[in-house]
């Protein structure tokens, strides 16, 4: 599911970090930058389509490694090869909406059922789980 942006209109700031008064109140003011991109899509509610699109977008645009793209884009990647993988056809991935974040969550509990706990595979699980996660909610949800 994409999140319709709205536009925003941002004061200049001169080199100092702290931004000016607007005098226009339909302005807003913004005076530090985040690691995360700005939020366009919402992965609590999303086809296995728009998660691919929102990993292209991310790796692209330098947030997610190479790895993590390919790993958020896979599974769809082969339905759309083959039609169908483990019972998900091309349609329900292009339509049927779940909870990335959620699924996940699920996923990493078993990684670690299956795996020592400082793994590669869990580590890379944790760490791109934690990015998503500050993507969705702007904060580090595991701190």
């Amino acid at each position: 599911m994409h999140i319709q942006n709205t536009a925003h209109t941002y004061a200049p700031t001169r080199q100092s970090t702290l931004t000016t008064p607007v005098q226009n109140t339909d302005q807003i003011t913004q005076s530090t930058s985040t690691n995360s991109p700005e939020r366009a899509f919402d992965f609590t509610n999303m086809t296995l389509k728009e998660q691919s699109e929102a990993a292209n977008t991310h790796y692209e645009s330098g947030y997610l490694t190479m790895g993590e793209m390919a790993f958020l884009t896979g599974r769809y990647g082969l339905i759309k090869h083959d039609g169908q993988l483990g019972g998900t056809t091309l349609n329900d991935a292009n339509t049927k909406s779940f909870n990335v974040i959620e699924q996940m969550r699920e996923d990493l509990a078993y990684v670690k059922s299956q795996h020592p706990a400082n793994s590669d595979v869990v580590n890379n699980h944790e760490a791109l789980l934690k990015k998503i996660e500050h993507y969705q909610y702007g904060i580090n949800t595991h701190a």
